[in-house]
């Protein structure tokens, strides 16, 4: 304790990127010896991907969890939260947009909105928007690509709202790395 009676704080800065290569292999030995020993599922597999990746080198995700099957299941709030996740934030920092979507074949119905960079989806409850649309829930990934002329897709307001929506959606990168920057 300082005279004060406040904690000292170190002022020693520690770096995810060994700056030597004897530094890395510490580094990589802790995260596999606490691998080891974690008894959670998640925290073993973060703990050796991040030895692994110290070690050799990013290996990237085994898996697309993109696949049809698994994107087909998704709830509503589930898909607009994934792409909420997806929206690059500064790039849509000046956008104010709002959609109503109504999802004809589970009788629901959605507000989204994208402002300061930032999607939020809620049930409908009257709000206005400047786009209407009206579609099915697999018509809603169709519409998600690009595609607005199928069948069961129903638009009305400003045609501008989508293309700008899809315009500040960026993809997830699968090969991210763990440990270092």
């Amino acid at each position: 304790m300082t005279s004060v009676g406040r904690p000292r704080c170190s002022t020693t800065r520690f770096s995810s990127t060994p700056a030597t290569p004897r530094r890395g292999e510490l580094y990589a030995d802790t995260l596999e010896q606490l691998g080891f020993g974690a008894e959670n599922g998640t925290w073993r597999n973060f703990f050796l991907s991040g030895a692994t990746e110290l070690r050799d080198a990013n290996f990237g995700t085994p898996t697309a969890t993109a696949a049809p099957a698994i994107v087909a299941q998704l709830t509503p709030e589930q898909l607009f939260g994934s792409l909420a996740i997806s929206v690059n934030g500064p790039n849509a920092w000046d956008l104010d947009l709002s959609l109503n979507v109504t999802f004809t074949d589970l009788d629901a119905a959605y507000h989204v909105t994208l402002r300061n960079g930032v999607l939020i989806s809620d049930r409908l409850d009257g709000e206005s928007a400047d786009v209407e649309i009206r579609l099915t829930k697999n018509s809603l990934l169709a519409l998600l690509g690009g595609d607005t002329t199928s069948e069961g897709i129903s638009l009305s307001g400003s045609r501008a709202v989508l293309p700008a929506l899809l315009g500040v959606l960026d993809s997830g990168d699968p090969a991210f790395n763990i440990v270092t920057p």
